[in-house]
């Protein structure tokens, strides 16, 4: 058993205005982010100009917020928002949600698309390996913050989390960070090393999110106000049993250059 390491949630301060560590790191986690998508727009499969990349940037933004914050209401809690609506907009209280993210960067995606003529899939190739690195950090933001911990448990590394009671706990936060940051980075990175089909690399994330999502939700401590909401399975396990189920089918679509026979001027290989 582990002991929690107790970190100020405040990193510092600038004058009166504290500065959150999970403000923190999702500011950086962006810029880390834009950085590179400007930079890989460079490249000649990709040929974004930066000025692109920061206009879809604000698109992906809005699509996230809107998209998450929507999501939470309505997967997460929606009978006290019912009764709160108002709260609805105090997105600087948390609660997001993200499949209703996902949901709201592929619509960003969709509409960037249609003004600048580009893929819908082939802008998803373009960021999706780019996500990985603001779910690792947010990850860690949580494991900073004292939440979002896992389920009761004995193993050597099982920690005591002050907002979870006396007892040892799953620390979840860590297995996302590696599954959702770091495996699913490495693996995004590799496996568009060579030219992919276009939709092919946004596919795999897909699949991927939802399968690492679906396994460590099973040492995470269910959302108080919904517990398990079909068997054993909690509401992230049950959002995420469609990513499994349309990954492998988008991947299939993809490599039968089915993306490509509607965006022809997609045809160029796609990687990261």
């Amino acid at each position: 058993m582990l002991s929690y390491p107790h970190i100020n949630p405040v990193g510092f301060h600038i004058g009166p205005l504290p500065i959150h560590w999970y403000g923190l790191l999702e500011i950086i986690s962006f810029v880390v982010g834009t950085l590179w998508l400007i930079r890989r727009g460079r490249r000649r499969e990709w040929q974004w100009t930066k000025d692109e990349v920061l206009d879809l940037e604000y698109y992906l933004s809005i699509g996230a917020i809107v998209g998450g914050r929507v999501g939470y209401v309505l997967w997460y809690d929606l009978p006290y928002y019912l009764g709160h609506a108002i709260q609805i907009f105090e997105v600087w209280d948390g609660g997001m949600s993200f499949h209703g993210g996902l949901i709201g960067v592929i619509l960003g995606c969709w509409v960037y698309g249609r003004k600048h003529s580009r893929s819908t899939m082939a802008i998803l190739d373009f960021v999706a390996p780019a996500a990985p690195i603001g779910l690792g950090l947010g990850r860690l933001a949580n494991f900073i913050n004292d939440q979002l911990f896992g389920r009761v448990s004995h193993l050597p590394w099982a920690i005591v989390f002050p907002a979870g009671g006396p007892q040892p706990r799953q620390p979840s936060q860590i297995y996302e960070f590696l599954l959702e940051g770091v495996l699913l980075l490495v693996i995004l990175i590799l496996y568009g090393r060579k030219p992919r089909p276009t939709g092919a690399v946004g596919s795999l994330f897909v699949l991927c999110y939802g399968l690492f999502r679906f396994l460590v939700e099973y040492t995470r401590q269910p959302d108080i106000q919904l517990g398990f909401v079909l068997g054993h399975l909690d509401m992230g396990q049950v959002l995420s049993i469609p990513m499994i189920l349309i990954g492998p089918a988008l991947l299939y679509w993809a490599y039968r250059g089915g993306f490509e026979a509607h965006y022809p001027q997609a045809r160029e290989g796609t990687r990261p």
